[in-house]
């Protein structure tokens, strides 16, 4: 069986090559597919301030959500006002962020880590912003784990 992947911020797989070896099957991020209605666990990944709404997503299923990813997401400006409580987010959570980013940094990901229950932080030393493509094949090791064709 597949392993379900939420993804928000980007309308196309990453690596489509890598992402069905890894035996992962990529929803929307409307997450309304049939295919979300099942039993099994779902991993959420979030890239730049589409984070947020994978956090969102992952507070609201926080029974079928287990596994998530945020890349380079920025530090909301009123944590009041993300309409859900981080410790609401129970899932196993990896943090990616460039150290070459100027939007986000090391700051933020320390913010984040400090702030969700259950999260590890990684720095890519020669990443900048956009992290989704060249960290994918990381996403996936932390968002299946034990899944592969």
């Amino acid at each position: 069986m597949d392993r379900v992947v939420v993804l928000f911020g980007s309308g196309t797989d990453p690596d489509p090559q890598l992402t069905w070896a890894r035996g992962v099957t990529l929803l929307g991020e409307d997450g309304t597919d049939a295919e979300l209605n099942s039993a099994a666990p779902v991993g959420v990944v979030g890239s730049s301030v589409a984070g947020l709404d994978a956090l969102a997503f992952a507070a609201r299923h926080s029974q079928l959500v287990d596994r998530v990813v945020l890349l380079a997401t920025p530090i909301p400006e009123d944590e009041g006002s993300l309409g859900f409580e981080l410790s609401d987010v129970t899932a196993k959570t990896l943090l990616l962020f460039g150290a070459k980013d100027p939007l986000t940094g090391s700051r933020h990901g320390v913010w984040w880590q400090k702030r969700l229950p259950d999260a590890r932080l990684e720095m890519n030393p020669q990443g900048g912003h956009e992290l989704l493509v060249p960290m994918w094949k990381r996403v996936l090791s932390h968002l299946a784990p034990h899944c592969k064709r």
